[in-house]
C-alpha cells in the first residue's frame, strides 16, 4: 500500500455507500487501498461528504465559498457576458469581483487567483 492516497470525493462517497451496506471496514478498506484510520476520518466527514454528492465529484477537497453573495453575483456577471457573445478574461472577472464585493461590504475581498 502506498503511503498516501488522494481519493476523489466521488469515491469517498463509494466507500460511505460501502460502509451503508455494512462491509467490515478492514475489506473496504483493502479494496479501496487506503488504511483504517483514513476511512475512519472518511467515515467521521460523511455529512460533509454527502452535501457535496451533486457537484463536481471529480475534485479531490472540499471547497467552500466565503463569499458566496460575490460568486452568484460574478457568476451571472458572466453568463450576461457570454450570452452577449463578449469576450472576458481572468483580471476582467477579478476586477467585477471587486467591484461586487465592495458593493456588498465586503472590505475583507481580495480577488486573487486563487479566487478565480
Amino acid at each position: 500500500m502506498s503511503k498516501r492516497k488522494c481519493l476523489s470525493i466521488k469515491e469517498k462517497n463509494l466507500i460511505l455507500h460501502e460502509v451503508d451496506k455494512g462491509v467490515k471496514k478492514k475489506d473496504i478498506a483493502l479494496k479501496f487501498g487506503i488504511l483504517l484510520n483514513s476511512l475512519s476520518t472518511i467515515i467521521k466527514n460523511s455529512d460533509k461528504m454527502q452535501n457535496f454528492d451533486s457537484l463536481n465529484s471529480c475534485s479531490k477537497r472540499l471547497k467552500t465559498c466565503v463569499y458566496k453573495d460575490v460568486d452568484k453575483a460574478v457568476l451571472k456577471w458572466i453568463h450576461t457576458m457570454r450570452d452577449k457573445n463578449l469576450p472576458i478574461s481572468g483580471p476582467f472577472i477579478i476586477e467585477k469581483a471587486l467591484q461586487f464585493a465592495k458593493r456588498l461590504e465586503y472590505d475583507e475581498f481580495r480577488g486573487s487567483n486563487e479566487w478565480l
